[in-house]
């Protein structure tokens, strides 16, 4: 009795093999990140501001977004134009622009607030003008600015599926808006005249999709 019915055994798997393969599971698609990746941010922070001798606390309050487009196959490493305004102690006007080199998936995936996000790096490089009413004898200089910032993205709808793979061709939009907080950490150096340095830090969030997501508009 043994024999045969491991007999059937041996038939019957063999049947179910040669059906899969008749049958094979549906192709899977990658899902690819849009060309253009979009970003706005309200920074919250402090630090000193330095001028000779002369040093002094500051609050930072910084206004700022950006747009990058993928350098790296996977488009994690992306870089693009971005422009910030930024206040001291409400004494002064800060405006800057340069180029912004972001590396995405620094772990990936990340998540935070319910939803599967990445770990990103942001380096921020640019250039432009401060009027600093606080400074004695110095009410404006051309400056340089460097920031270094840290934290988690998501995409702006949080309606993204999660799963990287799709079973229907994907097709690739031309941007999308992101949302995310990170910490920051920047250096200000005054270009003529007297130098004066500015270093300052604190938390960075965006403000647009973020109140949006509180609402639940979409």
């Amino acid at each position: 009795m043994r024999t045969p019915l491991l007999a059937a055994l041996l038939g019957a798997s063999l049947l179910v093999g040669r059906a899969a393969e008749a049958h094979p599971p549906p192709p899977r698609y990658p899902r690819e990140r849009p060309h253009l990746e979009v970003t706005s941010w309200v920074a919250l922070g402090g630090g000193a501001l330095t001028q000779g001798a002369n040093t002094q606390g500051i609050f930072d309050l910084r206004l700022g977004g950006d747009f990058t487009a993928g350098v790296s196959r996977a488009e994690d490493v992306r870089i693009g134009p971005f422009a910030e305004v930024a206040t001291a102690t409400f004494a002064s006007v800060q405006a800057v622009g340069g180029v912004e080199l972001f590396v995405g998936a620094v772990p990936r995936p990340l998540r935070m607030f319910l939803y599967p996000g990445e770990g990103t790096f942001v380096l921020r490089a640019g250039a432009g003008y401060a009027w600093r009413n606080e400074l004695p004898g110095a009410p404006g200089s051309p400056v340089a600015s460097l920031t270094v910032a840290y934290g988690y993205r998501a995409p702006f709808s949080l309606r993204e599926p999660s799963d990287e793979l799709t079973d229907k061709p994907y097709e690739r939009r031309t941007a999308r808006y992101m949302v995310g907080v990170r910490f920051w950490v920047g250096a200000v150096v005054d270009l003529a005249g007297d130098p004066a340095w500015q270093l300052s830090g604190g938390l960075e969030f965006e403000p647009v999709g973020s109140f949006r997501y509180l609402l639940g508009i979409y």
